[in-house]
């Protein structure tokens, strides 16, 4: 049962969400399983809440609630870029993870951008919107590490690294564990790989050959595909495998930049953090000169809008999101240094709207969450 205190607190949250700018909107419970698990990743299945839609189609409980902003922002648009920001409140569904101990359903407060020009003020708007909401909900003290979903993606496609090596890092740049593991395996620092008999047979068959063969395997053994794989997509995979395992490895130097930026936390302040991105990418021959610019400008105006807001902020590298869809700006906001039970999240998804639709709306946006079951407990009048 919500008590009086947190019924504050969440109405407080969402005054000040709601004043930055936003009209609210019921959203979808019920979103496609397909597109969650492809945003997601397969690795999120075991936390859904699954459902059948009447035409047999698979559904499940929303894990969040910018997937179904997405959705309503698709339904309700008349052209691509048209400016609507959707704030919202309600239950969200996302099982716990092995050994937690936390509930699967929990409230959320969301606001979402979308169609803004101006990429760095709407940055900007969206995160001084979480601060503000909250600061009102009194929840201390705040600290805020910052992150940009997009910047190891733009520093391998600029590198001079092989296609093959490039293709696969760049799947992974939002899973910090998976990044690491492969970039391990590029470089030869994890060992020699393992590679099957039938992985070295599907390297030099037709497609539709290779196809067959993995086919013939799985009857062989009696498996069958799992849900959201099918046999293209598996014999693709097992290919690309098999061709990293047989790939050269990658030079010690780029190892060591790519994997400097993905483990990067702040030493320093904001700026030489920045500067430090910038000397790690120029190692691999990526000029950052403008991106490290318009974070400067962000935090700036920031601190024009709001001073002393950036006192107890940090900059990282890769974050541990549970969605990859950020491709820009990202941030957590705690009231604990290790952030593990960030109060509000948020970032920017420009690419995210494109997919959900298939390409029928293409649209800026960008969005934030608030978690008011990690408000302080005991602030001040409770």
């Amino acid at each position: 049962m919500i008590s009086e205190h947190l019924e504050r607190q969440i109405e407080s949250a969402s005054e000040a969400l709601i004043s930055r700018g936003g009209q609210y909107r019921d959203l979808p419970i019920l979103v496609p399983a397909s597109l969650v698990l492809e945003l997601a990743g397969e690795g999120l299945r075991p936390r859904l809440f699954f459902a059948t839609a009447p035409d047999g189609s698979e559904l499940c409980l929303r894990p969040d609630l910018t997937i179904p902003a997405v959705l309503h922002y698709v339904d309700v648009s008349e052209h691509d870029n048209q400016v609507l920001a959707i704030a919202s409140k309600g239950q969200v569904f996302r099982g716990p993870r092995p050994n937690e101990d936390n509930p699967p359903e929990f409230l959320q407060i969301g606001l979402e951008r979308f169609g803004d020009p101006n990429i760095i003020e709407t940055d900007v708007a969206l995160f001084l919107a979480a601060w503000s909401a909250c600061q009102a909900a009194d929840a201390q003290p705040l600290k805020t590490r910052f992150g940009d979903g997009g910047l190891l993606k733009q520093v391998i496609a600029g590198a001079d690294l092989p296609d093959i090596w490039r293709d696969a890092l760049t799947e992974q740049t939002s899973h910090p564990r998976a990044f690491l593991r492969l970039l391990a395996q590029a470089s030869g620092t994890s060992g020699e790989p393992d590679i099957s008999t039938l992985e070295r047979e599907l390297i030099d068959l037709p497609p539709e050959l290779a196809r067959e063969r993995v086919q013939a395997a799985l009857d062989q053994d009696d498996l069958a595909l799992v849900a959201q794989r099918d046999l293209g997509d598996v014999t693709d995979r097992l290919i690309r495998r098999a061709q990293r395992a047989l790939a050269p490895r990658l030079p010690r130097s780029l190892f060591e930049n790519l994997a400097g930026l993905a483990t990067f936390q702040q030493t320093s302040t904001l700026e030489l953090c920045l500067d430090h991105v910038v000397t790690l990418a120029r190692g691999l021959g990526v000029d950052l000169a403008t991106w490290r610019d318009d974070w400067l400008t962000r935090f700036e105006s920031m601190e024009t809008e709001a001073p002393g807001i950036l006192a107890q902020a940090r900059f990282d590298g890769l974050g541990e999101e549970a969605f990859d869809y950020y491709d820009g700006m990202v941030f957590d906001i705690a009231t604990t240094d290790d952030f593990s039970r960030p109060v509000a999240t948020g970032g920017r998804y420009d690419l995210l709207v494109g997919e959900v639709s298939r390409g029928h709306r293409n649209t800026r946006a960008i969005g934030c969450v608030i978690r008011p079951d990690r408000f302080t407990p005991n602030a001040r009048g409770a």
